[in-house]
């Protein structure tokens, strides 16, 4: 039992980093920021189809580390609440965003598979 390591929740930490407001809120701010930055390329590129791709890996990863962010505080501790410098509810935000993102390109994603098809179905017609 000697080497045998001792965890204690001051070493561990793990819910307290990943809930600081700079980490839980830095993170979906900077990923906004990459996405418009994406969607500016996107409507000003002849390839959005691909960039349409890239734009929603980003939505995905954001709403997946925001949901991974509310997955912790709800198994922290319950006094975590009154040690955080921000409201928990607005831990929401960026997951909603995030799901709109996800959804938003999922529907252009389906747009432009129609859209594809119906151009092959002319171009078979016109033959």
């Amino acid at each position: 039992m000697k080497n045998c390591p001792v965890y204690t929740l001051s070493s561990m930490q793990g819910g307290k980093n990943m809930l600081n407001g700079y980490f839980a809120f830095g993170v979906p701010l900077f990923l906004i920021i990459l996405y418009l930055i994406f969607e500016w390329i996107r409507k000003k590129s002849q390839v959005q189809y691909y960039i349409g791709f890239v734009l929603l890996l980003i939505a995905s990863f954001m709403t997946v580390f925001s949901f991974q962010v509310l997955q912790e505080f709800w198994s922290a501790d319950a006094r975590l609440d009154l040690q955080l410098n921000y409201s928990p509810d607005i831990l929401w935000i960026p997951l909603i965003a995030g799901i709109l993102l996800v959804i938003l390109n999922c529907w252009r994603g389906i747009k432009r598979i129609y859209q594809f098809q119906q151009e092959r179905k002319q171009q078979h017609i016109e033959k």
